[in-house]
């Protein structure tokens, strides 16, 4: 069955599990030497033309300065401050960066983290991140990943099933749904509907036992599809993505949706869970962690609601809106 409402929302467990990614932050700066580079006030591209490094780490690199309070930002152009110059450049009598030098030694996945920002990622993170880019995953990784991914989504899942409208939607279809929690959450909120998660066929044999588990096996299935390559199931009249576009660039974002606006019933709509980030793109504090978290394991960032606009009705959906849905999340959806 459905786990009830949690008695308080998980913000704070996400709090202290983002709060990690500040040191991280702090070190690639200082070895980057990106305070340095502030000999100006300077944009996100400017920065990035001056220093040579990857767009979407710069992007996120300094959004995680600025809510730690090293950098201020004022008309699009980030620049330094009072704390920054004190404690972070190197001919300051106050310099930290000893500190941060040894211990970046002994940080998880630094390295990666560095080449990353600095090169726009590497061949070893590219090879090894993602069975759902290549179609393939090794089923013993299926589980090991599904678990990971269930633990921090089933209490949101829970939350929104209780916060968001799935009225007329009959059929749910779960892109990259892994062990199903949403659909099984929205279902189980939603007595009439049928729902289905679409997996890989490895996560699929591990969604099952947590369908049966939930005892919803006469209303909530799975099909093994690779989402980049194997045509959608139709039928459906709404598609569910729970942190999926977060892993995408741009462009294979804009491919999810396009395949998603072909396959959806006439009427259908499309829906993204995702943590928002403000238009400014340097808050709220935990997205933007999680944002700078994105640069390790995938290739993708948070988006802000006009940059899921933009995807969405480039590919042809319409009435773009969001509502928060539990904790952190929101939900954004279009009409086809």
């Amino acid at each position: 069955m459905n786990p009830a409402l949690p008695p308080i929302d998980d913000t704070q467990i996400w709090d202290s599990m983002l709060s990690l990614y500040n040191t991280h932050a702090i070190a690639l700066a200082l070895e980057l030497q990106v305070f340095e580079a502030f000999d100006a006030p300077m944009s996100v591209e400017e920065l990035v033309s001056k220093t040579g490094y990857s767009t979407r780490g710069i992007k996120a690199l300094l959004a995680m300065l600025k809510i730690r309070g090293l950098l201020d930002r004022h008309e699009g152009r980030y620049q330094l401050n009072n704390l920054s110059r004190t404690y972070m450049l190197k001919d300051s009598p106050y310099y930290w960066g000893p500190f941060f030098s040894w211990t970046s030694a002994s940080l998880p996945n630094y390295k990666i983290y560095m080449e990353n920002i600095r090169d726009g990622g590497t061949k070893e993170e590219r090879e090894a991140a993602d069975g759902w880019e290549s179609g393939e995953m090794d089923p013993e990784f299926a589980r090991t990943i599904t678990d990971y991914m269930h633990c921090h989504s089933i209490a949101s899942a829970v939350g929104m099933s209780h916060t968001c409208d799935f009225s007329g939607v009959n059929k749910l279809l779960d892109v990259g749904g892994g062990s199903g929690c949403y659909a099984i959450a929205i279902a189980n909120a939603n007595t009439d509907m049928q729902a289905t998660i679409m997996e890989l066929k490895p996560v699929c044999a591990v969604t099952e036992d947590y369908i049966t588990k939930a005892g919803v096996s006469d209303r909530v299935d799975t099909k093994a599809v690779d989402m980049f390559r194997e045509a959608w199931p139709e039928g459906y009249d709404a598609h569910f993505f729970a942190n999926v576009f977060h892993d995408w660039s741009f462009e294979t974002c804009a491919e999810l949706a396009k395949k998603s606006y072909a396959s959806l019933a006439p009427g259908g709509r499309i829906c993204l869970q995702e943590m928002l980030l403000d238009e400014g793109e340097d808050n709220p504090a935990a997205p933007v962690a999680f944002s700078f978290l994105m640069t390790w394991g995938t290739k993708g960032q948070q988006f802000t609601l006009d940059e899921l606009r933009g995807i969405l009705e480039s590919s042809g959906f319409k009435n773009i809106r969001a509502q928060r849905s539990y904790g952190y999340y929101s939900l954004v959806t279009g009409d086809k």
